[in-house]
């Protein structure tokens, strides 16, 4: 069962164009790839293609954090985990955290990147 979120459904920001706005460009290439990423995963996660999963989710997992989204590095890792463990179920269950993470993370960026220097840090 995927984890109890309190900011579940707010968009996410990324971190690092909050540091650093020069990054939007970066950035906006790694949310504009997101989506067909984890379409990637869902189509090996149907063939139960363990070890597609298991390298997808290592390579989101390692940039995901690299261009402001932990949360992203959380899921993949655990994604990484459940496909080293050939467990499907929670496969399934990382996948669709992820699916509405990328979804969230396209609303933050769509709706930020234009004002991304005025953003609060938290």
């Amino acid at each position: 069962m995927p984890d109890a979120n309190p900011d579940e459904g707010n968009p996410i920001l990324s971190e690092l164009m909050q540091e650093d706005p020069s990054y939007e460009g970066l950035v906006a290439d790694f949310v504009g790839r997101l989506a067909d990423r984890v379409t990637q995963l869902e189509g090996a996660i149907r063939a139960a293609d363990f070890e597609a999963i298991r390298v997808t989710a290592h390579q989101l997992k390692g940039s995901g954090g690299g261009y402001g989204y932990p949360i992203i590095t959380d899921v993949a890792a655990k994604l990484e985990r459940q496909a080293t463990g050939e467990a499907l179920d929670d496969c399934i269950n990382a996948i669709t955290e992820l699916r509405s993470i990328t979804g969230r993370v396209e609303e933050g960026f769509h709706g930020s990147n234009s004002s991304a220097g005025k953003q609060s840090t938290g």
